[in-house]
């Protein structure tokens, strides 16, 4: 069993440290290795975005296994992101972190469709978000890369 919370300055750290994991790094757009000092600026923008949602999970030992960003990117289009710390894969903790990360933020945001972008080769990103509910759009070019593009929305949403 998982519960989240709202990301905070102390997850700065862990933050960063996931994000320089090395499968982390291969499966994201943008590959480089984050500095600290770009990641600092980039995580502390983002606590105090209103636009961004970052939650952090836990098990039930209180250990932290990942985390979800969903950022609003109009009025009714938000992109979601998701990680999950190395000693943690493996465990089926993706699944339910989707459900309930964008379960909640479509609770407060019911008019929005969440956007996934999954590079082509990272098919358990892929299959995960499949089981977490979210709906095969296309293929297509995003971030130069060829990608699956999933959606999720308000179930009784009809846009």
């Amino acid at each position: 069993m998982l519960s989240f919370k709202k990301a905070s300055l102390a997850d700065m750290k862990l933050y960063f440290e996931w994000a320089n994991d090395s499968i982390v790094r291969e499966q994201s757009y943008n590959s480089g290795t984050i500095d600290f000092e770009n990641h600092e600026n980039w995580f502390r923008s983002k606590l105090s975005d209103n636009s961004c949602m970052m939650v952090i999970f836990e098990n039930e030992e209180n250990l932290k296994v990942g985390q979800i960003r969903i950022q609003k990117e109009s009025d009714y289009d938000a992109v979601i992101g998701i990680s999950i710390a190395l000693e943690h894969r493996g465990k089926s903790y993706g699944k339910e972190m989707l459900e309930m990360a964008t379960d909640f933020f479509l609770r407060l945001n019911p008019n929005f469709t969440i956007n996934a972008f999954i590079k082509e080769t990272n098919l358990s990103s892929k299959n995960v978000f499949e089981k977490a509910g979210f709906k095969f759009k296309e293929m297509r070019k995003y971030e130069n890369f060829n990608s699956f593009h999933y959606i999720k929305k308000e179930q009784n949403e009809n846009r």
